[in-house]
């Protein structure tokens, strides 16, 4: 019996979509070559480490530490000068399966888990998390440059020029580039399934930037949101950050609302939502079907609105090429996708041009992308790295999306180098085949979506936490030490 209800409340269904190029010739006579020839598809080329100077040891090492069983990893790649060196896909290892089932609030069966997370492959989909909001940004730099009336003023445009219901109030100073950035200076918002009512987050509820996913609508809560007071101590602004506990206006406050309205602002400027938008000018160059998620809302940008924050589902392979096309200048088979001038941009985020005061200065974000932080002792989870400021990564190495549970595109620019990674995923969470979020309570679904990248061992099942953790600055430096 507990395994029928177990069916019934985490009842799935996995769509993959997949784009065929199908290459036609003319009638008629003649050579029959069309006059606009489709682009050849894209095929990734597999090589080994060593043609593209690289060990294979030290490949396979990299490998064995992301794919450990009680890292809930379900795929690795590793890609050098555009070709894959390395890659890999896994379901759930027994001491996963173990940690789940022996937790204090799991539901789960070592059966269930067989079921649903038995196998993985180069074909099953993998979730981007908040991976999304780097897409979301990818996006808005192609917008800006397909059409420059879409934003007057570029991403220094007001927000309140589309978000009317900012036009008449402090908020109407806001930039698309403060929000872009995470420091539009508006309090956090976070949705209470219990009351059906949003407030300001406090500091227990604020997560990963703000809890939202029950809501019906989670736009309109993040729209109507008020700045928050400066100079002074808020919950949700942490103590013990530099430069000091009190919020200032334009500190970095990591925001799902911030990335949420982002999306309504396209929506509004360009007449499209961001999917349609970023079909016909990412994906599809790419031969990606890319599933983007929306809330359960009914009317807004398509019957609901997209989760720009959040939530797009497909291949590792397919978010492989993205971090590809950002490696290649923006350049995709000869056509310049993303706008130059936006990747250098991304390429820039680092330590010495921005500033992320959350992280003391030793991380840095902007354009939703984070420079990523190698601490001494690689994240504290294996290899010591000598004394002192020698670290696990160099500063400004590596540019990278990071997604909840461990999602994370690392790319080194200067090394032409990807390393991917993504934690083992089930979408449980739709209803049907819509790809809409709906959560009636969050707090019943332990494992939602994701597995989590880390149980910690205690002597009590209860006090057991679940982290998103995974230490992708040691994956870096097994590969490149």
């Amino acid at each position: 019996m507990r395994e029928k209800k177990f069916l019934l409340k985490f009842k799935t269904s996995i769509f993959l979509s997949i784009s065929i190029f199908v290459l036609s010739c003319g009638g008629g006579g003649g050579n029959n070559i069309p006059s606009n020839p489709l682009p050849v598809p894209f095929t990734w080329v597999v090589d080994t480490p060593e043609s593209q100077g690289l060990s294979s040891a030290k490949v396979q090492d990299a490998l064995d530490f992301a794919m450990a069983d009680g890292r809930y990893s379900q795929a690795a790649m590793i890609i050098k000068n555009g070709k894959i060196i390395g890659e890999r896909y896994r379901g759930m290892g027994p001491n996963e399966k173990t940690a789940i089932t022996n937790h204090a609030t799991s539901n789960w069966t070592e059966e269930a888990l067989d079921l649903y997370y038995g196998s993985r492959s180069a074909n099953s989909l993998a979730t981007s998390w908040s991976v999304a909001k780097s897409f979301t940004s990818i996006i808005f730099g192609i917008a800006d440059t397909y059409n420059p009336n879409y934003f007057p003023n570029g991403l220094d445009t007001t927000a309140a020029t589309f978000l009317t219901e900012w036009a008449n109030d402090a908020r109407n100073t806001i930039t698309i580039k403060n929000i872009l950035d995470m420091r539009s200076g508006l309090e956090p918002a976070c949705y209470d399934s219990q009351t059906s009512s949003w407030a300001v987050c406090s500091a227990n509820n604020i997560g990963s930037g703000g809890g939202m996913v029950g809501a019906t609508d989670q736009l309109i809560g993040c729209i109507n949101r008020n700045l928050a007071a400066t100079g002074q101590p808020h919950d949700w602004y942490r103590p013990g950050i530099v430069p000091a506990p009190n919020f200032e206006a334009g500190y970095f406050l990591y925001s799902n609302c911030d990335t949420m309205i982002l999306g309504e602002i396209f929506y509004r400027a360009v007449g499209q939502d961001i999917k349609s938008f970023g079909d016909t000018h990412l994906f599809s160059k790419l031969n990606i079907s890319a599933d983007w998620w929306r809330d359960n809302s009914t009317g807004g940008q398509a019957n609901g609105n997209y989760l720009s924050y959040c939530c797009i589902d497909m291949t590792t392979r397919d978010f492989a090429k993205v971090a590809l096309l950002l490696m290649n200048d923006g350049v995709w088979q000869g056509e310049q996708i993303i706008p130059l001038s936006y990747v250098q941009a991304i390429k820039n985020i680092t330590t010495s041009s921005v500033i992320t005061e959350a992280f003391g200065g030793v991380q840095s974000y902007g354009l939703k992308f984070w420079s990523l932080y190698g601490g001494s002792n690689c994240g504290g989870t294996g290899v010591q790295v000598g004394t002192g400021d020698q670290k696990c990564v160099p500063d400004n190495t590596i540019i990278t999306p990071i997604g909840f549970d461990g999602q994370y595109m690392l790319m080194d620019f200067t090394n032409n180098l990807i390393m991917i990674r993504f934690s083992l995923y089930l979408p449980v969470e739709q209803a049907n085949s819509e790809k809409k979020m709906t959560v009636s309570d969050p707090a019943n679904l332990a494992y939602i979506v994701t597995a989590p990248t880390v149980v910690t061992s205690t002597s009590d099942p209860a006090n057991v936490p679940l982290s998103v953790f995974f230490p992708a600055a040691e994956y870096w430096y097994r590969l490149n030490n």
